[in-house]
């Protein structure tokens, strides 16, 4: 009898968008007959919380935010452990692994360059630097090398709002929102963990319509005007996700894509300083939504316009999670180098700030 697949997925745990990808790809893979599997998380500030087990967790790196959003980058530098993260790639025990699925974690990433193990990367941040995706009107090579070395990687495949050649995919989006029965009404749903409640409150109060905003600093819900404030709580975000017809939200990947998907008005607020961001707001823009710099008192006009703006078509096409294991499966134990799946340099065929 053959022995299983020892396979590791390994998980990035700042950003809700990579537990909801292993949410929807963890079960196929722990249903695969050919599969022994672990799975390893670093970082914190998920929101959702693991249906599934986690083996080994690592403290990783945690960005922090100022109240207007942007990235407070002394305390990214002084309240990091550093020495440790950088103790825990050369201890991390990588070699008894026959691949690696890698959704941006830097740990494993690095062990597995270190130990010349088979890895392929399975992130947003993989399409983000592909070259034919969507970017900001000033490019930073820098930053994209940045996002490329944090979890660097040989062979991959992105996912991203759309389908863009080989290596990028559409995305992966969960069952209980892709079966979702949306019955949405003039109702703003509101999701900007990055700024200081103060900051959100006082613009979105002059609104004349219902605000329901999720934030990650309320214990008990409650009301301010026209603004429901709330506690993270996965099924009422989803609730309110469901009768909403617009969100307002910031330009991560995950909640944008699930919006897209449901054809709700959409607008994102890209986290300063957080060029990985910036390319999703120039990607979301493609497919109509609208982005604001900022949110201050001066952009009450502009949401505005945006609530009364018709709402934008751009069909998403997601990608299946079993049938992505499954053809991931099988290519490896065909060719255990998986050369169908390098990293192409191709020539950009997007022009930047289109």
């Amino acid at each position: 009898m053959q022995k299983p697949l020892k396979v590791l997925y390994a998980l990035q745990g700042t950003g809700n968008g990579h537990m909801a990808r292993a949410t929807a790809l963890v079960p196929h893979l722990e249903q695969h007959p050919s599969i022994e599997l672990t799975v390893w998380i670093s970082g914190k500030h998920v929101d959702l919380k693991a249906p599934f087990k986690i083996h080994r967790r690592y403290t990783g790196i945690t960005l922090f935010y100022t109240e207007n959003g942007g990235i407070h980058w002394l305390k990214v530098i002084f309240k990091n452990h550093w020495l440790q993260w950088c103790w825990n790639i050369f201890t991390a025990p990588i070699t008894s692994y026959d691949l690696v699925l890698n959704d941006y974690e830097p740990i494993s990433a690095w062990a597995c360059r270190l130990r010349d193990i088979p890895l392929l990367a399975l992130s947003h941040q993989a399409a983000v630097v592909h070259p034919w995706t969507p970017r900001p009107h000033k490019v930073n090579a820098t930053l994209e090398r940045i996002i490329f070395w944090y979890a660097p990687f040989e062979r991959a495949r992105g996912f991203h709002f759309k389908k863009n050649g080989l290596h990028v995919l559409g995305p992966i989006i969960r069952d209980e929102i892709k079966n979702l029965i949306c019955s949405p009404r003039r109702e703003l749903l509101v999701y900007l963990p990055a700024f200081s409640l103060q900051k959100i409150l006082r613009i979105l109060t002059r609104l004349e319509l219902p605000v329901y905003v999720f934030h990650p600093d309320v214990q008990h819900p409650y009301d301010v005007e026209n603004v429901t404030v709330m506690p993270i709580d996965r099924e009422v975000f989803t609730q309110v996700f469901r009768q909403v017809d617009s969100v307002l939200c910031g330009a991560g990947f995950e909640l944008p894509t699930e919006a897209l998907y449901h054809s709700k008005r959409l607008a994102v607020v890209p986290i300063k300083g957080q060029y990985e961001q910036s390319c999703n707001a120039a990607a979301a823009q493609a497919c109509g939504a609208w982005k604001f710099s900022t949110l201050k008192k001066k952009h009450f006009k502009a949401l505005n316009q945006w609530l009364n703006a018709p709402i934008p078509h751009h069909p998403i096409m997601s990608t299946d999670p079993k049938a992505l294991v499954q053809t991931i499966i099988a290519d490896f134990q065909e060719d255990k180098n998986l050369h169908g799946y390098k990293w192409e340099q191709e020539k950009p065929v997007y022009s930047p700030g289109t």
